[in-house]
């Protein structure tokens, strides 16, 4: 008859491993979740600026039409003493 004994079959290397794969797994979360922290801070970083360039953006368009606007180039015109031709004649082939 064959007599069974566990406790000689045990290894010790057993619970040291369990323990080591406990603690690369929390590092592992703890690094994604720093990395997870530090993209979302990224994002609104890089949301901040976008805003701040779509205002820049907008005040450089309101620049640019009232360069352009017509009662400004009349006033311009007048100015410099040029007269609107009523009938222009254009280069033609």
């Amino acid at each position: 008859m064959t007599i069974i004994q566990p406790s000689k079959n045990k290894s010790k290397l057993s619970p040291i491993i369990l323990v080591l794969i406990i603690f690369l797994m929390a590092g592992f979360y703890i690094y994604e979740y720093n990395r997870l922290v530090s993209f979302n801070f990224q994002i609104r970083s890089l949301e901040k600026t976008l805003v701040d360039y779509q205002t820049l953006n907008s005040d450089r368009k309101r620049q640019s039409y009232q360069l352009v606007d017509s009662t400004r180039l009349e006033e311009l015109a007048k100015e410099r003493g040029l007269v609107l031709d009523q009938q222009p004649q254009y280069l033609g082939l």
